[in-house]
């Protein structure tokens, strides 16, 4: 089976996967018809949202504010979003054009919660959201007819657009209680209530932890102990986001430290000069319980510490224990991609030299070993990037390839492997080493080469960029020197997973079959495989060392264009690719250059700019970075109903790209 077909198969299962709840909400059922047309009737429409109006009152009254509420529910784990919507999404969108006796209105919106997936905060609504909303009357007392238009991002494993067009009157005349007088208190019983001595706040400040995260900290007074779910959502007008924050309870003072991570790649002077521009609003949720208040930042208090998170030194740092599932996961998803099924070859010969003759003691070394050069490399890569950070060079993952001397000795490296699994050289180990880690036989590797199998197999994954593993390395190379240590350590564990599981359970190797003449031959049929990588990476060196040249059909990337092409009414893909990236090329072959993925990309409409990072460019590493990415393959759609973009996974599927332009372009 070639490369690409292996990989191919892996592609569809995850289309399969990732694919389906798009492909089912855009089902629709087949409409009969008596008539016979060479068109076939558009599919309906399907809502994952209702939505209406309602008010507590018959009549309009005599005040100049008439209350009234719109009720929106969504069916199963669909969601909408708050005023304000977090690192995504779009808060709902009212248009009352067309009504009467209508001067203006206030939307009260309920105490909020907040959705975390893969370390992305988003904050809004599920299951069912009643707005209470003061309607300004242009003439108290007399009938009031409303016309609504609601636009929703409605979201689930994707985001659809919805609209509801609403109408609602009521007559004038004394006002009694309706039958939604119930629901309406209800709904206003969610509401914060203004800070008051039970909950208030104190005092605000701008943090940093050893990573130069930023943070804001809130110390507020609170009676009782905090006993729920407790979450604090900061606004401000320059739209910073922030994250959930980790608290600290004083029970003897009463004081409630609530430290919330900015989501933000600004320098820590920016973000302050940021904040410091007026007032910051809080809403502080404990369970039920829902107080509001507003503060200006204030400068950091002498001593202030926050109880949580592991110490280093004299600084807090606090991990979120999903990234490091997430690096795990992606460390181990890395030994299906491309760039590593030519160590397959390495990794099938170690495994059938066995053949069920060595001992359980011997067999765990072995494979200890692969999974401990795994382990050292990355740790390696992980000291080498925090030296290039503290030095203020660019950082990612991958971006050794866009050098000439890497590519060299990889080359050399890899077509040494080769000839050595062709037995045209030996490479002899010094003595000492030699008396602890000599071979069995001439065709089983030493202690040493097990290390090094594993070290090689780190190697060639660097360009690859596996589901889990961009969030991960994102996660990382955006902070300090412990994270990035942390989380390169959950990539080599992930990556050495196989490794270590094997050494554990030796009992697989029973059923090999028995060493012969036939793995002397096997060597030289696998070592074709490793001849074809350094085949490829000497095409990777031709290409950084000349002009690349856009794909057809391409146009240039240039981050200005897009603001550009967005007030024209275009949808802007673009895609950041390398000749390097093995992930890019896949995408390219399987997804983006289909039939019906091409022909919606050569659409009027889409703009299709390429950023072509095979040569370092400092520019597309900024880019890259402004979205917390430092690896490639990363596509991004942009249009009227998504100018801030839609980041797409970094295997791509057909449904989640033509989802994306669907969702991006209003449709």
């Amino acid at each position: 089976m070639s490369l690409f077909r292996l990989f191919s198969l892996f592609s569809v299962l995850v289309a399969l996967g990732l694919g389906a709840p798009a492909q089912a909400q855009l089902s629709s059922q087949p409409a009969a018809s008596s008539q016979v047309s060479s068109i076939p009737p558009a599919p309906a429409r399907v809502f994952h949202t209702t939505a209406d109006l309602l008010s507590p009152i018959t009549a309009t009254g005599s005040g100049d504010v008439v209350p009234v509420a719109l009720r929106v529910r969504m069916e199963g784990n669909w969601k909408i979003y708050w005023r304000t919507p977090g690192d995504s999404g779009l808060p709902p969108a009212l248009d009352w054009s067309g009504s009467e006796n209508f001067k203006g209105h206030t939307v009260h919106w309920p105490a909020p919660h907040r959705f975390t997936i893969y370390d992305i905060d988003n904050i809004g609504y599920k299951h069912e959201a009643v707005f209470p909303i003061d309607i300004h009357v242009a003439e108290a007392g007399q009938p009031l007819s409303l016309n609504l238009k609601l636009d929703l991002l409605v979201c689930d494993d994707i985001c659809v657009p919805e609209t509801h067009t609403l109408q609602f009157a009521l007559p004038g005349g004394d006002a009694a209680p309706s039958p939604e007088a119930e629901t309406y208190a209800r709904a206003r019983s969610t509401l914060p209530t203004p800070a008051h001595d039970g909950a208030r706040f104190d005092r605000l400040w701008l943090d940093y932890d050893s990573g130069n995260r930023s943070f804001v900290v809130a110390e507020m007074t609170v009676a009782d102990k905090p006993a729920g779910d407790i979450d604090l959502f900061i606004e401000h007008p320059a739209a910073t986001v922030f994250g959930k924050p980790a608290t600290a309870h004083d029970p003897k003072t009463g004081k409630l430290t609530l430290r919330a991570p900015i989501h933000s790649t600004e320098p820590l002077d920016k973000i302050e000069a940021d904040l410091s521009n007026g007032t910051l609003m809080l809403t502080y949720t404990n369970g039920a319980q829902a107080v509001e208040g507003s503060l200006a930042l204030s400068p950091r208090p002498s001593g202030a510490e926050v109880k949580s998170g592991a110490k280093i030194g004299d600084k807090i740092v606090t991990f979120d224990y999903k990234i490091l599932l997430l690096a795990l996961l992606g460390g181990l998803v890395l030994n299906l991609m491309p760039c590593v099924l030519p160590v397959l070859s390495l990794k099938i010969l170690s495994v059938v030299s066995h053949g069920g003759k060595d001992s359980r003691g011997v067999i765990f070394k072995n494979f200890m070993a692969s999974a401990a050069g795994i382990l050292f490399s990355f740790w390696l890569i992980a000291g080498a990037l925090v030296a290039l950070k503290s030095a203020g060079e660019t950082i990612g993952w991958g971006i050794q390839f866009q050098h000439p001397g890497f590519l060299v000795f990889l080359t050399i490296v890899v077509l040494g492997f080769a000839a050595n699994m062709w037995g045209l050289f030996e490479i002899p180990l010094p003595r000492f080493i030699a008396r602890h880690a000599t071979p069995k036989s001439a065709d089983e590797p030493t202690l040493a080469g097990h290390f090094l199998t594993g070290a090689f197999a780190t190697l060639l994954a660097t360009p690859c960029t596996a589901p889990f593993l961009g969030t991960a390395v994102g996660f990382a190379l955006a902070r300090g020197a412990v994270e990035i240590f942390t989380i390169f350590t959950f990539l080599g564990l992930g990556l050495a997973l196989p490794y270590i599981l094997l050494a554990l359970s030796p009992r697989v190797f029973k059923y090999m079959p028995k060493p012969g003449a036939w793995m002397v031959r096997l060597r030289k049929v696998l070592a074709l495989a490793l001849v074809a990588t350094a085949l490829w990476l000497g095409s990777i060196l031709l290409t950084i060392t000349a002009t690349p040249t856009l794909a057809k059909g391409w146009e240039k990337f240039e981050q200005p264009r897009i603001a550009a092409e967005l007030a024209a009414g275009k949808t802007v893909f673009v895609d950041v690719t390398a000749d390097w990236c093995l992930t890019c090329k896949a995408n390219k072959r399987f997804v983006l250059e289909r039939a019906v993925v091409g022909e919606a990309l050569d659409a009027e409409n889409v703009v299709k700019l390429q950023a072509d990072w095979t040569q370092r460019d400092e520019s597309i590493a900024a880019y890259l970075q402004s979205y917390g990415k430092y690896g490639i393959p990363f596509n991004i759609v942009y249009g009227p109903a998504a100018p801030e973009g839609i980041i797409l996974p970094e295997l791509l599927t057909e449904a989640a790209v033509l989802d994306a332009l669907s969702v991006a372009a209003g449709e």
